[in-house]
C-alpha cells in the first residue's frame, strides 16, 4: 500500500522505479496526459548488480501477487488468466 513495496525495492537495490502507462496516474509531456501504453514499471539502476537485484525483487513480488490472484480466482470458481512477468530491456519502440 502507498508504494511501500516499490520503496523497499528501491532501497534494497539502489535503483529508481517509476510506474508508467495506462492506470499509473502519471501524466506525461506538455499535454499532461497519461500514456496509452500498457502499464509498466521502468527501472533505472546505477550498475548491473543493482539492476539484477531489482529484477529479482520485482519478479518475486509480481509472482506472489499473481499467485494470490490465482488463489482468489479458484476460491470464487473463476478461471484465472495466464499472468506472467514480461521484461523488456532498453528503450521501448516510439520512445524519445
Amino acid at each position: 500500500p502507498h508504494g511501500q513495496h516499490m520503496k523497499a525495492i528501491a532501497e534494497a537495490s539502489g535503483a529508481k522505479l517509476r510506474l508508467r502507462g495506462r492506470g499509473s496516474g502519471f501524466l506525461e509531456g506538455p499535454e499532461q496526459l497519461e500514456s496509452s501504453d500498457e502499464l509498466m514499471l521502468c527501472v533505472s539502476s546505477p550498475d548491473g548488480a543493482s539492476y539484477d537485484v531489482t529484477v529479482r525483487l520485482v519478479t518475486e513480488l509480481m509472482e506472489d501477487v499473481y499467485e494470490q490472484y490465482r488463489s482468489h480466482c479458484r476460491r470464487v470458481k473463476s478461471e484465472p488468466p495466464a499472468l506472467k512477468v514480461h521484461i523488456h530491456e532498453g528503450p521501448r519502440a516510439g520512445s524519445r
